[in-house]
């Protein structure tokens, strides 16, 4: 079976797609994204890329929404072609802006779309396209209730095989055993404001003799 997937833009997206994809060995898998994402660094090892240019809906009704609705006219057609002349049987997105080009694109033509939500309070996209989708796979029970014309199934989030057997590796730390440790995480890209408040809170941590270890990501 030949399968388009289409993540982009963030971890959060990105790496469910990739552990399922690691699931599917008989599967020929090529990957839509958009230009200058994170998937231009990660996915070109492992399978074929192709983009699309599209940016997000950040709500109103000016002409950002006029030029994003063109963008999403024009992705969508370039998807089709894209679906059509590579003979594709059906495309599986994890939500996200690039999700709305691939699930229109594929419904158009007759194709089955999968769509995976890894979050609680799933996203603008999935709200408003999860009744287009032959299936909409959930990392949390708690966002049926944001999807109720949806056909759902609650699956969890898939995790790469990398993760499955992992050793610890802490390098030099040597960490007290008896020493609270405290790990946050911003996700891929980190998170400015929970940086910051880290930043504001350790003295306070450090001062009570707990450990932290901080995942700030590029932000």
């Amino acid at each position: 079976m030949k399968l388009l997937i289409a993540a982009s833009g963030t971890g959060g997206h990105l790496f469910p797609a990739i552990a399922t994809a690691e699931q599917l060995p008989d599967y020929q898998i090529e990957w839509l994204g958009v230009p200058d994402r994170l998937e231009t660094e990660l996915v070109p090892p492992l399978f074929p890329l192709h983009t699309v240019q599209l940016g997000g809906f950040q709500g109103g009704m000016g002409l950002g929404a006029l030029r994003l609705f063109f963008q999403l006219f024009k992705a969508t057609f370039q998807v089709r072609t894209l679906l059509k002349q590579g003979q594709f049987q059906g495309v599986l997105t994890t939500g996200g802006y690039i999700a709305a080009p691939a699930i229109l694109a594929a419904r158009s033509l007759g194709l089955p779309a999968l769509l995976h939500e890894s979050n609680a309070l799933p996203g603008k996209v999935t709200r408003w396209l999860s009744p287009w989708c032959s299936l909409v796979a959930l990392g949390f029970e708690a966002a049926t209730t944001y999807l109720p014309k949806a056909k759902s199934i609650v699956v969890g989030t898939p995790v790469r095989s990398q993760f499955l057997n992992a050793t610890p590796d802490l390098g030099d730390l040597t960490i007290p055993a008896e020493a609270p440790v405290i790990v946050v995480v911003g996700g891929s890209q980190g998170a400015v404001v929970v940086n910051q408040l880290v930043r504001a809170a350790a003295p306070a941590w450090l001062a009570a003799g707990a450990w932290v270890i901080h995942q700030t990501g590029a932000s």
